[in-house]
């Protein structure tokens, strides 16, 4: 969503070198705008590129924003080319301007008449005349469109229309519908409109025979069940031709009632319309794949395969033809200009109403607007091979916004789509609309509030963004609002393509309770604007909103919609702007002149003649009493408003003050300007001359911080020698490829030989470790050699066994490390244990039977010598067992 850049700019407001751009919009006395109350949002600001077409009263003034921004811009002072007057027939104040998408033409609406005037060149108008203009206009309608008629609500333009004639399309509120093909070479054109249908008798026809004409001037008009529900309340089409959209969407008329029904004309065509390239293979072959499904679909209707088959042969039809190719200047497309088949109606079928799910409180629709679904054009181009090349982004289905007069937001969305329909030529019992589904729904997506719960009234009117489809600007009494659809179209399109149904509606509540519209407000004006916004885009005054409030032009700088070249390359974050504000203006209230001097020259004889006591008098006084306190009471308003913003802006500037001094208190901390900075430089003998005092001086500003940067550069410069070293040693190691010296090689063989040792003597891939090729490496002592018992039962057994043991080992016995042999050690030890212990139970089991059969002395004597013996080898054993361990732990750190 764009950000606001800046408010109302200068070369708009009040003020020297700025005034003609806010006279543009300032209603004086020639030209008074009386609007009532309940009168929906008026269109009275066109634009032309950067050329602006303002509607104030009766009159059209033309201007140049480029040229009002450049003339601002400029040191001269010059003001530009200031605005011009044109001058149209119309009678009564203009409610709506509309310029043709060619810029040829502009349609003057009031309440009841339109007129269309042919536009000068850009040229032309920028010549510097401020004279008033005469523009060359007709009426459209001039039986049609009168006082006697039902208002106008709409006046559009077609977006397929031939090139050089441009379509207008006027929707007045009993529902009729007129499409005027207009020519200038041919005044007909616009007093008979080519397509004129009222709705109210299209929704009950049975047939093209029943007549569909609109009320013609001084005809009598019967009652109609249908007056109150089908009156207009808005219009529009549901797309504007583009290539990427569904062809459909570009032929629809959209219709919104008042009461909240809404309806759909397709195809609503000119005689002779343009499609774009793709526009008719893509219809093509969406019409040939629904006829497969309802070949194979035992349940589709006679009435759906009708419906298809008609347009099999309307698009047979223009097919069958041979287009007028032109190529458009601006976006080089080539277009294909067709004729309107003459054997199908020119009226299509009246599709509708259609349903809201769920149905929302409504009020009453103020306006419509469509956006059009998306097509996948990788079906199109897939023959060509390219379709991995074309990107779709968007939905496939169709967004409608419905504006209501209570500030709410319809946002609903057309699953089924719209396509071409036709009554039958007659009436029959193979084809009737008896048989016809005429049920179609929109499901309600969401519901936006743009205005306060107490608000009683409040028009809304849409404006297309021009950077994005899925962006709208929304007018209410409350100024601007920016609806976005993005942050869900994406996710629901997901849902939408799916293949499979299984968890849709799980994802799907998941989907509408995480994601929403954007709602930005862009505009916040106090007083309702006079115009629905416009959005301009343009390089030189950049993304533009403007509009008008009784006080002047209210304008609105957006930051412009821009993609990265590279999308791989990285964002560039700019520092933080400050919140734009906008700029006060006065209101109109102190620059309207009193009206009292006009009151009072009204009855000129009364001031003359001496005051009486009459009632003349005193209805003189009480006028002009209610004058001056409806003035005075709107002064005192003003004023009071001024004296808030300036009680505002002085809490406001005393808050920067206090901002400003925290932040100059911090700068001198950083430059030592403050009371407790204690840096401080010597300063040596003069020179020239001097006395030679060396003294201390504080280091403040820009050389302390001088100071800290030649400190860190000399730190860095530190750190950089110091790891050139460490890079230089390196390389003199093992990165310069030389020899290594006689101790080194020692030391590195000494390494390992130890590590053989502590390692088991192995590589990790089981080889044996070689040390300088002379084979593996030998403990220096063998486990058997630690401790020798002569005759013990371990030995006994050791020499049974080590033949066997020595056939079966071979070297690998002598290959054996540290970590075995004290592992080795450690079993002898307990071998040994166990050998005691059985000893010692022997022993006392003898010294038993032996003490009963002899008390001698003797036994005594050699028990305490054996005891002894046994004791003295204990001793010993456990002096070599922990005379090995230690060293064995000296060798291998254990």
């Amino acid at each position: 969503m764009p950000k606001v850049l800046e408010y109302t700019p200068a070369w708009l407001s009040r003020g020297k070198g700025s005034q003609a751009g806010f006279d543009l919009f300032r209603q004086d006395g020639r030209a008074q705008s009386k609007r009532k109350d309940g009168e929906t949002s008026r269109r009275t600001i066109a634009h032309r590129g950067t050329e602006i077409f303002v509607a104030v009263g009766k009159e059209v003034r033309w201007a140049d924003l480029r040229s009002f921004k450049d003339a601002h811009e400029s040191k001269d002072g010059h003001q530009g080319n200031g605005y011009r007057i044109l001058k149209t027939p119309a009678a009564f104040d203009i409610t709506t301007l509309s310029v043709s998408p060619d810029g040829s033409l502009i349609a003057v609406v009031t309440a009841h008449t339109c007129h269309v005037g042919i536009l000068p060149t850009s040229a032309h108008l920028r010549s510097g005349e401020t004279s008033p203009l005469r523009l060359r206009a007709f009426q459209v309608g001039p039986t049609a469109h009168v006082l006697e008629q039902a208002p106008i609500t709409t006046a559009l333009w077609h977006p397929l229309p031939k090139p050089g004639v441009p379509s207008l399309l006027t929707v007045t509120k009993d529902a009729c519908v007129r499409l005027w093909e207009l020519d200038i070479d041919n005044r007909h054109s616009f007093d008979e409109p080519s397509i004129a249908v009222d709705l109210k008798k299209l929704g009950n026809a049975t047939s093209t025979a029943t007549d569909l004409s609109a009320s013609k001037y001084g005809a009598k008009q019967g009652f109609s069940p249908d007056e109150v529900e089908m009156q207009v309340a808005a219009a529009c089409f549901g797309g504007s031709g583009a290539a990427d959209e569904h062809a459909w969407s570009g032929m629809t008329l959209w219709v919104a009632m008042t009461e909240g029904d809404v309806y759909a004309l397709c195809p609503f065509l000119p005689s002779q319309f343009t499609l774009q390239e793709s526009a008719l293979p893509g219809l093509t072959t969406a019409v040939v794949a629904e006829t497969r499904a309802l070949t194979s679909d035992v349940e589709a209707t006679e009435s759906e395969k009708k419906k298809v088959d008609s347009q099999t042969k309307w698009l047979a039809d223009l097919d069958e033809q041979e287009p007028t190719t032109l190529i458009d200047d601006t976006t080089i497309e080539r277009n294909d200009v067709y004729s309107r088949p003459a054997k199908f109606a020119s009226i299509p079928r009246l599709q509708g109403p259609f349903r809201l799910s769920p149905e929302p409180d409504f009020g009453e629709i103020t306006d419509i607007h469509v956006v059009a679904p998306l097509i996948d054009q990788s079906e199109l181009y897939e023959e060509f091979g390219d379709e991995d090349e074309v990107e779709n982004e968007g939905l496939s289905v169709s967004i409608i916004c419905l504006a209501t007069n209570t500030g709410k937001v319809h946002v609903c969305l057309d699953l089924d789509g719209v396509e071409a329909e036709w009554l039958p030529a007659k009436r029959s019992r193979s084809f009737a609309l008896d048989d016809v589904d005429d049920d179609k729904d929109l499901l309600l997506f969401e519901t936006i509030d743009l205005v306060a719960a107490d608000v009683d009234t409040a028009h809304c009117g849409f404006t297309a963004s021009p950077s994005d489809r899925y962006e709208v600007f929304v007018t209410s009494p409350a100024g601007a609002h920016t609806l976005d659809f993005n942050p869900w179209i994406f996710g629901l399109e997901a849902e939408l393509t799916y293949p499979h149904d299984e968890g849709s509606a799980l994802r799907l509540e998941n989907l509408l309770d995480s994601t929403s519209t954007l709602v930005d407000h862009p505009l916040a004006l106090s007083s309702p604007p006079t115009s629905t916004v416009i959005a301009l885009l343009d390089s030189t005054i950049g993304f533009f909103l403007l509009t008008s409030n009784p006080s002047g032009p209210v304008a609105a700088t957006l930051d412009p919609p821009h993609a990265p070249q590279n999308p791989y390359s990285p964002t560039l974050l700019a520092l933080p702007a400050p919140t734009p504000r906008e700029a006060y203006q006065p209101p109109a209230t102190f620059y309207t002149p009193s009206t009292l001097p006009q009151l009072l020259k009204s009855n000129p004889a009364t001031l003359k003649q001496r005051l009486q006591f009459t009632p003349s008098t005193l209805q003189t006084l009480t006028e002009a009493h209610r004058v001056l306190s409806h003035e005075t009471h709107n002064l005192a308003l003003s004023a009071a408003d001024l004296f808030r913003r300036i009680e505002r802006l002085r809490s406001e500037l005393i808050y920067q003050v206090s901002s400003v001094r925290n932040m100059s208190n911090r700068v001198d901390t950083l430059t030592g300007a403050d009371d407790s900075a204690d840096f401080s430089r010597s300063i040596g003998p003069a020179e020239d001359g001097g006395d030679g005092i060396v003294e201390d001086a504080k280091v403040v500003g820009s050389e302390r911080i001088e100071q800290r940067v030649l400190a860190a550069v000399g730190a860095n410069k530190g750190l950089e020698e110091r790891v050139e070293e460490v890079r230089r040693k390196l390389g003199k190691l093992g990165g310069g490829g030389g020899k290594l010296s006689r101790r080194e090689e020692m030391f590195g063989k000494e390494v390992r030989r130890l590590e053989g040792m502590i390692g088991g003597g192995r590589k990790d891939d089981g080889s044996a470790e070689e040390e300088g090729g002379d084979g593996a490496v030998t403990p220096p002592v063998k486990p058997g050699a630690l401790l020798r018992l002569p005759n013990s039962p371990g030995e006994l057994a050791e020499r049974e066994d080590a033949p066997a043991e020595a056939a079966k080992q071979g070297p690998e016995v002598d290959g054996q490390s540290l970590t075995a042999r004290l592992s080795a050690i450690e079993d002898l030890r307990e071998r040994l244990d166990k050998e005691v212990e059985d000893a010692l139970g022997r022993l006392q089991s003898a010294s038993e039977d032996n003490g009963r059969a002899s008390r001698s002395g003797v036994a005594s004597e050699w028990k305490k010598r054996e005891m002894s013996r046994v004791m003295a080898l204990m001793e010993r054993e456990e002096a070599l067992i922990e005379a090995v361990t230690g060293r064995l732990s000296a060798l291998g750190g254990l």
